[in-house]
């Protein structure tokens, strides 16, 4: 599905040339769920905004090759990117509230993808069930353009009327009756194919009320549905790879285990190839098939999820699996003494870790 070979990517500072790949391999094939993991600003993201394109001006891939399915889409158009994104692979973003627009609508942000991906689809419905394609309702704008209009004429019209010059407020009071007119000769008009494709495609990610969803702001939902309409927008142009960039970070715990437990179905449902990019070893023991240990912009290892937490190889792999808490769940009884001396541990397995990575360091 996706093979990046020998990928180096570099940022231009104002200290210096930053290496922030150094040389990357990575193979992900189809149906496959793949953890790529590491400490924070190891290379992890980088990479897969590297494989799309997405860095920003400072940043640029100096080397290697990316290939999709087999073609080279390391220096592929502009054009053809547009394709990629959304179309053949898919991306959640950490954050899910910076990454939507805050002054469009979840319908209008979802349909975008729809018309740039699945026109020919969004035409077949509309032909199929007899409905408009793209809007049922001809003659109206966005909702924040409506909204400007009104309160435009509204304050136009409470003016002229402050002012005693009530007839210079009537072509404002003209609008605002052709505006109710148009809404009441447009209700019975059925959704557009457009619209039911979006409300479809939130359905799948099992949001409830997905109408009144398709109609709100992004910061009028929970962080939650946030990430699942992210994962609605990732899916909505029918990619066949999924890229999720710590997609459970900013959520609590029972969000995360269900946004983990939809991107699991999804997956397959559409036997999706799945990179899962984290810090979380517990999220990759628990989703993952094979898993790549990344430091200092480097795969130091590669392997499956088991043989990584049975018998791992390198020494970076090692220190970052005995830096993981132990749970004290399964020993309610501890006394003091014994609870101190637990910590002391977990302390001592960090305090190795940071050894082990200074002498990588070194190296």
């Amino acid at each position: 599905m996706l093979e990046i070979k020998d990928l180096k990517t570099n940022f231009n500072t104002y200290d210096g040339v930053v290496k922030a790949l150094n040389g990357v391999n990575l193979t992900i094939k189809d149906g496959e769920i793949f953890g790529l993991v590491g400490e924070t600003g190891s290379g992890k993201s980088v990479t897969c905004y590297s494989a799309l394109k997405l860095l920003p001006k400072t940043g640029e891939v100096v080397g290697g090759n990316i290939l999709l399915n087999g073609e080279d889409i390391t220096h592929a158009s502009e054009d053809r990117l547009r394709q990629i994104r959304g179309g053949e692979i898919g991306i959640i973003f950490q954050d899910p509230l910076s990454a939507l627009n805050p002054v469009m609508t979840v319908n209008e942000q979802i349909g975008e993808i729809l018309l740039l991906h699945q026109d020919a689809e969004i035409n077949k419905l509309a032909s199929e069930k007899g409905i408009p394609v793209y809007k049922s309702e001809k003659w109206k704008a966005s909702p924040g353009v409506e909204f400007t209009i009104m309160a435009f004429c509204i304050s136009f019209i409470s003016l002229f009327i402050m002012l005693g010059q009530f007839t210079f407020s009537l072509p404002f009071l003209f609008v605002i009756g052709m505006m109710f007119l148009r809404d009441y000769l447009q209700r019975d008009i059925p959704a557009s194919a457009l619209d039911l494709m979006v409300i479809d495609a939130l359905s799948r990610v099992k949001l409830p009320n997905p109408k009144q969803i398709a109609r709100s702001y992004p910061h009028e939902l929970s962080g939650g549905m946030q990430q699942r309409v992210m994962i609605a927008m990732a899916l909505a142009g029918k990619a066949k790879m999924l890229i999720a960039d710590e997609p459970t970070t900013a959520l609590d715990v029972t969000i995360q285990a269900q946004i983990l437990q939809l991107i699991k179905d999804i997956q397959k449902e559409e036997n999706m190839a799945v990179l899962l990019i984290t810090h979380d070893l517990g999220v990759v023991a628990e989703t993952c098939e094979k898993v790549a240990v990344m430091y200092k912009g480097k795969i130091v290892e590669e392997a499956s999820v088991d043989q990584i937490f049975t018998n791992p190889r390198h020494e970076y792999t090692r220190a970052l699996l005995s830096a993981i808490p132990k749970s004290e769940k399964h020993l309610p009884n501890l006394s003091t003494n014994k609870k101190s001396a637990r910590t002391t541990k977990s302390e001592s397995s960090i305090d190795d870790f940071l050894k082990v990575k200074k002498e990588i360091i070194d190296e």
